[in-house]
């Protein structure tokens, strides 16, 4: 038996993988209590917009998104897959020339865009730098997919609700049993709690506090994602989410007044439509210093593996690398070096480097 522990994202995809692929599988959660997953936006987005590159594993990541999510759906019986292209406004010079000399080549034909639109300007302020489309990106549903995946495990038997403890020494952890069942591995899933857990707690989580706000706007009439430095992704009815923060030294899960003023005042720089706030939510990412997923077994108890770590990005690295994680269980495919938390071999034995971590600089 495999037993996953964690329901968010990642363990959501890893399970479906798993349970594709014929094992036996056992998902413990506590009712996503604690799970930022519940609280992304799920977009996806092909471009970084910093120098106008290709996200990390752009053509790949996509590629096994948009098989994964569309199979999902009827399996699941929901609807939470959303393709949906990015209006993005340029920043600066730069960025707007680059996207002009970028755009034709080969390499970023397939997602980069003009935009012959004329933006109201009672709706929106000046586009300085112009604008113009990303292709290929869009949101997945999160609560609606976690909600019914839980609810599919749930009717297979495979879904305890519970908290998870994992045994404090190798001996127990080698010996664990789970309802009376031997267990082939745990793998755990559990977002940012996993950095609290002694077994993990040696790995550069750099963890990232997170908020989105729900809005209603009338006057946007958007049925694509509006990117400026910020986002706002239309979910109907004149509703959007409104995102996101990045706080790297508070890590509790309470919305703050801040965070709210943060994301206001970026809406306001951009737009002067009239907005009204809905709701609120937190979480906390379970980022990681080089920003590359932690995949792998525990150096010193070959039972407990790790699918974490997957960011800002899980909804594009989820699929992807959970085929990557399965390969190299079942199939002795080497991970790659950028994900093996082998890289992190040397930290063993440290006490809690999560701790007042700085926040990584930005890749160029």
């Amino acid at each position: 038996m495999n037993i996953i522990a964690g329901q968010g994202l990642a363990g959501t995809v890893l399970a479906l993988t798993l349970l594709e692929r014929g094992e036996e599988v056992r998902v413990i959660d506590n009712g996503h209590r604690s799970s930022s997953s519940m609280v992304a936006a799920g977009l996806w987005n092909p471009i970084v917009f910093r120098r106008i590159n290709k996200s990390w594993l752009a053509d790949e990541v996509i590629a096994e998104l948009e098989s994964f999510y569309p199979a999902a759906e009827p399996l699941l019986n929901a609807r939470f897959f959303h393709p949906m292209r990015i209006f993005r406004k340029h920043g600066n010079a730069l960025e707007a020339r680059l996207w002009a000399e970028k755009k034709p080549t080969k390499e970023f034909s397939p997602y980069l865009a003009n935009d012959g639109r004329n933006p109201d300007p009672a709706v929106y302020k000046s586009f300085e730098f112009g604008h113009g489309t990303v292709n290929r990106a869009g949101y997945v549903d999160l609560p609606v997919f976690l909600a019914a995946a839980r609810k599919y495990f749930a009717g297979k038997g495979i879904l305890a609700e519970a908290e998870f403890a994992l045994p404090d020494n190798a001996d127990a952890l080698n010996n664990f049993r789970f309802e009376g069942k031997s267990v082939k591995r745990i793998i755990d899933c559990r977002g940012y709690k996993t950095a609290e857990s002694p077994w993990f707690r040696y790995l550069p989580f750099g963890l990232t506090k997170g908020e989105v706000l729900t809005v209603r706007c009338k006057d946007l009439n958007l049925d694509e994602v509006f990117n400026a430095g910020f986002f706002l992704q239309p979910l109907g009815n004149d509703l959007y989410r409104m995102g996101a923060t990045f706080n790297w030294s508070d890590r509790d899960e309470e919305p703050t007044a801040e965070a709210r003023a943060e994301l206001m005042a970026k809406f306001r720089k951009h737009l002067n439509a009239e907005v009204e706030i809905i709701s609120q939510k937190a979480g906390v990412r379970p980022t990681v210093q080089d920003r590359r997923p932690l995949i792998g077994c525990h150096p010193e108890a070959e039972k407990l593996c790790i699918f974490n770590g997957l960011g800002t990005k899980g909804v594009m690295l989820a699929p992807l690398f959970a085929k990557v994680f399965c390969a190299w269980l079942f199939e002795g495919i080497p991970l790659p070096d950028e994900v093996n938390i082998d890289r992190f071999r040397s930290f063993l034995g440290q006490e809690s480097p999560v701790v007042d971590y700085p926040a990584p600089r930005k890749r160029k």
